[in-house]
């Protein structure tokens, strides 16, 4: 799916020196930004399913650490 991303004058020249600073393309450093942001908010998600799993079954889990 194609996209447009429309960036303010500021963002886009600080995007423009990151990439040349990368020796990469400004696409390939937004891809990696979104990459990087998904995985972050994953890792969030989980850790509050660990969590709520952790706090409903502490009684067997005690249980099984002895």
């Amino acid at each position: 799916m194609a996209m447009t991303l429309r960036l303010d004058d500021d963002r886009e020249r600080q995007l423009r020196l990151a990439a040349d600073e990368e020796a990469r393309s400004m696409h390939a450093v937004v891809v990696t930004a979104i990459d990087d942001y998904l995985a972050r908010r994953n890792a969030k998600e989980f850790g509050g399913l660990a969590d709520e799993i952790i706090e409903r079954h502490a009684t067997l889990l005690a249980r099984l650490a002895e």
